[in-house]
C-alpha cells in the first residue's frame, strides 16, 4: 500500500466520525493555538521595544566614570574627587582620533520665545548640544548642518531648529539657513542672536508634542559652550557620565571596542576609577533574552496541553483498532505485512495530529491579530503611550509556526505508535473470529 492509499483511508476513517475526531483534536487544538499565541505576543513584544529602543537612538553608548572595586562604596577613606571626573578635553582628544565618535549629551537650558512676521509669539526651549545629540533625540539634519564641535570650542553663536519651527517662524516660505534669529530669555528677560545652521526633523515620540503644531513649543539646539556660559557655568567642563554615538555605518561592537581602549588607557594610573562602556545595543540583548526566556518559559508550559491532547490521541486509536478487528483480520490474510498496518494506523493518528495542529495555528494566528487590535484601541486613548509606541503590528514567529506544526505531528506518531503496534501484532485468524 503506497503513502497516498494510507492518506486516502486516513482521512475516510476521520471523517467517518467526525465529531469523535473533534473531540480528540481539541487537546492539540488548545495546545498550539496557545503556543502561537504566547509566541506570537512574544515577538511582537520584542519587535516593539526594540523599535522602541531605535528610535531613542541603537548607535548610542555611554562613558561612565566607575569605582573599579564594589568596595569602594564602603570605604570611609576615599572620595569622589573633580580629577576622576571624564573632562571635555579628553572626549574631544577621543573624536580627534575616531571621527565616527560624537558626543550625544544636551544641556537644557531654559525657555525662550521669538515673534514671527505675523507678530504671533513662538514658544521654544533653548537646549545645549554637541554633534551627535540628534542622535540620542532619534534626529535628522534635514537642511544645512548639524551643530559642529568647532562651533562648541569657538563658541559660535549658531542654532539647528526644528521643521516645525520653520513652519511656525517662517511664514512667507524663507529659506531658514543663514538666517539670523533674535530669542528672548524667559528666565532672565535677555534677547540673543543666534544664526541657523540647520533644520532636523522634528521627532514627537522622543520629545513629545506640546499642543498642536502651530502652538506646539520645540527644542533650539545651540552649542553647548554657549549654554554654560547662559548657566554661568565656566572652566574646563568634566562629568562622570557622557552619552556618546558612533557613525550608524560603523559596527556596534567595533565602535564600543575603541571608546573601552581609549580610556582604558586613559584611567589606567587612576587607582580607584575607570570607565563603563555601555551600550544601548547591550540593552537590546538584555530585553530579548528575558523576553526569549518568559516566551518558551510559558510555551511549554501551555505545550503540556499537546501531551494530553496526545493521550487522547492514543486513547481513540485504541478504540479505533478494536473496532477495526475484522479489518485488520482481513488484510492480514490477504497478506498485509506488519509494516503496512503499523504504517497505516501511525498515518491515520498523524494527520489527525496535523488537522488538529492546523486548526490550532488558525486560532493563535487570530488570537494574536485581536490582541493586536485591542493593543492599539487601548494605545490611541492614551496620548503618551501613543507617542512612544505608535501603531502595534503583530508579528507571528515563523519558527514557532513551523516547530508547532512539526511537534503535532510527532505527537501524532509517539501517541499513534503503540496502536499502531498493537494492530500490527494481531493474529489474523483471531482477528477474523472477532465479534
Amino acid at each position: 500500500m503506497n503513502l497516498w492509499e494510507n492518506l486516502k483511508m486516513a482521512l475516510s476513517s476521520i471523517f467517518a466520525n467526525k465529531l469523535r475526531s473533534l473531540l480528540t483534536m481539541i487537546g492539540i487544538i488548545i495546545g498550539i493555538c496557545a503556543v502561537i499565541t504566547i509566541t506570537t505576543l512574544g515577538t511582537t513584544l520584542r519587535s516593539t521595544i526594540t523599535t522602541t529602543l531605535n528610535s531613542l537612538g541603537s548607535n548610542l553608548m555611554s562613558a561612565s566614570a566607575t569605582p573599579r572595586s564594589e568596595s569602594y562604596y564602603d570605604s570611609a577613606d576615599i572620595e569622589w574627587t573633580y580629577d576622576d571626573q571624564i573632562p571635555y578635553s579628553m572626549v574631544e582628544e577621543l573624536m580627534e582620533k575616531h571621527p565616527e565618535i560624537r558626543v550625544a549629551d544636551e544641556n537644557p537650558v531654559g525657555g525662550g520665545y521669538l515673534k514671527n512676521s505675523l507678530d504671533k509669539q513662538v514658544n521654544i526651549n533653548l537646549v545645549g548640544a554637541y554633534n551627535g545629540t540628534l542622535d540620542q533625540n532619534g534626529s535628522r539634519i534635514l537642511a544645512g548642518r548639524n551643530i559642529s564641535m568647532q562651533d562648541v570650542s569657538d563658541k559660535k553663536y549658531t542654532c539647528i531648529v526644528s521643521s516645525i519651527f520653520v513652519r511656525q517662524y517662517f511664514k512667507n516660505n524663507e529659506d531658514p539657513i543663514g538666517q539670523t534669529i533674535k530669542i528672548t530669555n524667559n528666565d532672565n528677560g535677555l534677547a540673543y542672536e543666534f544664526t541657523i545652521v540647520g533644520v532636523f526633523n522634528y521627532n514627537s515620540l522622543i520629545n513629545g508634542m506640546l499642543g498642536n503644531e502651530e502652538n506646539a513649543t520645540t527644542p533650539i539646539y545651540i552649542p553647548n559652550s554657549i549654554a554654560r556660559e547662559f548657566q554661568q557655568q565656566y572652566g574646563e567642563e568634566r562629568a562622570f557620565y557622557w552619552v556618546l554615538s558612533y557613525d550608524p555605518k560603523t559596527d556596534g561592537k567595533a565602535a564600543k571596542k575603541i571608546v573601552r581602549e581609549f580610556f582604558d588607557a586613559k584611567y589606567a594610573a587612576n587607582k580607584n576609577f575607570k570607565v563603563a562602556i555601555y551600550s544601548n545595543q547591550d540593552t537590546m540583548k538584555i530585553i530579548d533574552v528575558v523576553i526569549n526566556v518568559i516566551t518558551v518559559f510559558v510555551a511549554v508550559i501551555a505545550s503540556i496541553s499537546l501531551i494530553v491532547g496526545g493521550v487522547g490521541v492514543m486513547n481513540i486509536m485504541l478504540v479505533s483498532v478494536t473496532e477495526r478487528t475484522r479489518e485488520i483480520g482481513i488484510r492480514k490474510a490477504l497478506g498485509a505485512k506488519k509494516s503496512t498496518i503499523k504504517l497505516q494506523f501511525v498515518t491515520e493518528a498523524m494527520i489527525m495530529c496535523l488537522i488538529g495542529g492546523l486548526i490550532g495555528l488558525a486560532l493563535g494566528l487570530f488570537n494574536g491579530f485581536l490582541a493586536g487590535v485591542i493593543a492599539n484601541l487601548i494605545v490611541s486613548n492614551i496620548p503618551t503611550a501613543k507617542q512612544v509606541l505608535g501603531t502595534i503590528t503583530m508579528v507571528p514567529s515563523p519558527l514557532a509556526i513551523v516547530i508547532s506544526i512539526i511537534f503535532s505531528m510527532l505527537t501524532g506518531v509517539f501517541f499513534g505508535y503503540y496502536p499502531a503496534s498493537k494492530a500490527a501484532k494481531m493474529n489474523p485468524i483471531d482477528a477474523l473470529r472477532y465479534d
